[in-house]
């Protein structure tokens, strides 16, 4: 299973210790996405070091990474998927790009801040608050710790609703193309929370998990796990009253 808009990554990209080399395109000086600059390349962080532009940066409605000076993305074009045009680079080409792990870590968490801050959405929240949590494992900053669980929490207060497409099961279709289906966000982010293997790393609230539920519940929410072999049906619920 994978990303619907994920094209895979070349290693051989990464070589070089401090520079990514990527296509993009700036914004013009209108700000807008079109009548960029064409570039060949940009440099991407790869310390896991980040200080945050702002209290709120990477928190939707808080658009001001965009304005961080450190954002190597600022000024690039960050284009959504467009169901009209789906051949077109979007951002998960930009994702793509950025090499896997510790050292592609803060760049990531710089994409999917800077997609949200340009466009407000379930999808760039969740991948953003990923990007933070993925940082606080490398890094175990508590600044970064207490970022993220505000941006997983964004997901759950501001895009309740939304979701994410994945792609998979070719052998199902008969034109043997991969089937695309959605992931409810709010349940990807309540699975992040409480399981560790949902994404690797160092859980956000560390002890038992019954915690995690716990700070759900302060939030407005209750989660009922998703339970093996494919933990796909973890049910979140708003709290009334």
């Amino acid at each position: 299973m994978r990303n619907r808009h994920s094209i895979k990554t070349h290693a051989a990209l990464f070589r070089l210790p401090l520079m990514v080399l990527i296509a993009l395109i700036t914004v013009g000086c209108g700000g807008s996405n079109s009548g960029g600059t064409n570039i060949t390349s940009i440099p991407l962080p790869t310390d896991t070091l980040l200080n945050l532009y702002c209290e709120n940066a990477g928190v939707w409605p808080d658009s001001c990474v965009a304005q961080d000076p450190q954002n190597p993305y600022r000024n690039v074009v960050i284009r959504e998927f467009d169901v009209n045009n789906p051949d077109a680079e979007t951002k998960f080409a930009l994702a793509d790009a950025i090499p896997e792990g510790r050292t592609g870590a803060k760049a990531r968490f710089y994409l999917w801040a800077t997609a949200l801050a340009r466009r407000a959405s379930g999808e760039n929240q969740w991948y953003t608050a990923r990007a933070l949590h993925e940082l606080f494992n490398y890094n175990e900053d508590p600044v970064i710790q207490a970022q993220a669980l505000k941006a997983y929490r964004s997901v759950l207060d501001n895009f309740f609703g939304s979701a994410t497409f994945f792609e998979c099961c070719a052998n199902l279709d008969p034109n043997g193309d991969p089937v695309p289906f959605s992931i409810p966000l709010n349940e990807l982010t309540a699975d992040d929370l409480y399981r560790t293997d949902a994404t690797g790393w160092t859980r956000l609230i560390p002890g038992d998990p019954l915690l995690t539920i716990s700070e759900m519940a302060d939030w407005g929410y209750s989660y009922q796990p998703a339970t093996p072999p494919s933990f796909d049906n973890g049910v979140v619920s708003v709290n009334d009253g």
